[in-house]
């Protein structure tokens, strides 16, 4: 029951996203550091992803708590047997959302914070080929998933026992054990790292894209490392360090269905 929940709360973030045009998905590096007065000047690169993920973090956290609360209620329904139109349940499921909500809400908006506040950017110029990128790309993607499992579970565990004070007395009495607590929260934890491993970065976006979602839909041969390296040294792809880009716009062009006789802008300059 958990797993529509996170689903639609991940997909309802993403496709947000991309309606918006936030772009979000760049290589990236984690490093401890303090601000300075280069970060103080402008909006830097992490300056914009903190302000991107912090909100996604809270909506995907407040909808995937919604979800839980109502899986909660039909796997117990299904589990033990009960009327769902009761209005003792109605009430106790509505609560269970509202805490569930508020708690994930937190731990999403505050740990996704935290990891866009430690993130600095990769420069593309400095990788020496495109697999090297991926393959540091992918060595980052692990330790943040391995940053965030545990951090998630201790937030959702605390935060939940935090609301549950704050709300005792507005909405009737509440419990939350704790082993209860870190158990919802390790179920948090290990979702919400792999959704956002998946679903928030750039090595994320090539797994689910270039090596699955593509190829599946016949636009990409399955071995697209050996596919690109092939049409580089064919000579239809040019190397500029981590990039591949289009030696000849023409062919670009062609590809992207332009009409034979339409000039391509740009003359003979290659683009991505």
């Amino acid at each position: 029951m958990f797993g529509p929940a996170v689903g639609l709360a991940f997909g309802l973030v993403y496709g947000l996203m991309a309606v918006l045009g936030i772009r979000a998905f760049e290589p990236s590096r984690v490093r401890m550091r303090l601000p300075g007065r280069r970060h103080r000047r402008g909006a830097g690169p992490s300056s914009r992803r903190f302000a991107t993920l912090v909100p996604a973090g809270l909506l995907g956290g407040l909808v995937m708590g919604l979800g839980c609360g109502i899986a909660f209620t039909v796997g117990a329904q299904l589990t033990y047997g009960g009327v769902l139109a009761n209005a003792a349940v109605i009430e106790a499921t509505a609560v269970n959302c509202l805490m569930y909500g508020l708690t994930f809400a937190l731990a999403g908006g505050l740990v996704l914070g935290l990891v866009a506040t430690l993130e600095t950017p990769i420069d593309l110029g400095c990788a020496a080929t495109p697999t090297d990128l991926l393959a540091v790309n992918r060595s980052i993607v692990v330790r943040q998933a391995l940053f965030l499992a545990p951090m998630l579970t201790l937030v959702i565990a605390f935060g939940g026992r935090l609301m549950t004070e704050l709300l005792q007395d507005v909405v009737g009495p509440l419990t939350w054990p704790m082993a209860d607590g870190l158990a919802l929260g390790a179920v948090g934890g290990v979702a919400g790292a792999l959704s956002y491993a998946l679903a928030f970065t750039a090595w994320g976006q090539w797994v689910l894209l270039t090596r699955i979602w593509l190829p599946l839909t016949g636009r990409l041969p399955w071995a697209t490392v050996a596919f690109l390296e092939d049409a580089y040294r064919r000579g239809v792809l040019r190397q500029v360090g981590a990039v591949y880009q289009f030696r000849h716009a023409r062919l670009q062009g062609h590809l992207r269905g332009r009409p034979p006789g339409q000039d391509v802008s740009g003359g003979g300059s290659a683009a991505r």
